[in-house]
């Protein structure tokens, strides 16, 4: 299946304890322990993080979008991560606090690229990132996205 609904079947922590790049992302992989859609956590973890040496995906105002393509999940998942004070990332330590990580298989780039321009566009205005950052709960969150 490659259909991703950011609002739907996303998985969502609000409070990421990490403080490095390194240590969201794992934090944020983690939480996805048990979905029948990860055949292999440790495997998508390592893709993910060598996907970010690569060249990390950072949008502006503070917003990270780690993904790796992999054979180790059978179709795509998310999860969003919100830090409690902003981590930095990538080379330029760019400071994060929302981040949207993507594990997504082969096959399924196309969807993954269309997925990925839904997901930016909302971002450019201030207003959604400032309701992301301040929502109180998980349907907070899904209703700014929707």
């Amino acid at each position: 299946m490659c259909e991703l609904n950011t609002t739907g079947n996303a998985l969502i922590v609000l409070g990421l304890e990490a403080t490095t790049e390194e240590g969201v992302i794992k934090e944020l992989i983690r939480a996805l322990i048990g979905r029948p859609e990860v055949l292999d956590w440790q495997g998508l973890e390592r893709a993910v993080l060598q996907r970010q040496q690569l060249q990390p995906p950072l949008l502006e105002n503070g917003v990270a979008l780690p993904h790796a393509r992999t054979g180790t999940v059978s179709e795509m998942v998310m999860t969003i991560g919100r830090c409690a004070v902003p981590v930095p990332f990538g080379p330029e330590q760019v400071p994060v606090r929302l981040v949207f990580l993507d594990g997504v298989p082969a096959h399924c780039i196309g969807e993954y690229l269309a997925a990925v321009a839904r997901l930016v566009r909302p971002h450019k205005r201030p207003s959604t990132l400032a309701a992301l950052l301040a929502a109180q709960d998980e349907a907070e969150v899904r209703r700014t996205l929707e």
